[in-house]
């Protein structure tokens, strides 16, 4: 079965139960200088070990997902360079259950803008990002440790329940 899921311009209230965003503050810069504003500690990411960067270039296609991955040990944080990004995302029932599936019916899609980012929380369901229209680059940050689960690098992707897909617009 095939579940259609509309994509959310990204919020802070949007986006709570699956983690942080980061954005452009309303406030008032916390330091400034001759030629710059600094806002600090607009966000926080939960970590233990060192930081892991990675680099992803997503490119053009359909908007269909079959499967995501999740981390239960880990944070981690998402921000696009250049381009419009589309993030799915799900809950996950029970963190502590190592065969859980991702629920296509618990799908959400954000649009994640140029200056914006993400902290997808622990345990959160998510694909590779999408682009919005055209090929775009993101960076992901990710605490360098084993997951509870085992390790990502072998084959992080699991089916949704009943083997559904979604398709998002």
């Amino acid at each position: 079965m095939e579940h259609k899921v509309i994509i959310e311009d990204l919020t802070g209230t949007a986006f709570a139960p699956y983690g942080k965003v980061i954005d452009l503050p309303a406030d008032e810069p916390s330091k400034t200088g001759d030629g710059w504003n600094c806002w600090s500690y607009i966000q926080m990411l939960d970590v233990s070990e060192p930081i892991g960067f990675g680099l992803v270039e997503t490119q053009q296609r359909a908007f269909v997902v079959t499967a995501m991955e999740r981390h239960v040990s880990r944070e981690e944080l998402l921000l696009t360079f250049d381009r419009e990004i589309i993030q799915p995302v799900a809950c996950c029932n029970d963190i502590d259950d190592p065969e859980e599936q991702p629920d296509p019916r618990a799908v959400k899609c954000f649009r994640i803008k140029p200056g914006q980012a993400i902290v997808i929380g622990r345990g959160v369901w998510h694909s590779p990002a999408y682009p919005a229209s055209e090929d775009a680059r993101y960076l992901f940050a990710i605490e360098k440790k084993k997951d509870k689960f085992g390790d990502e690098m072998v084959n992080p992707w699991v089916d949704f329940i009943g083997g559904d897909t979604i398709r998002f617009a």
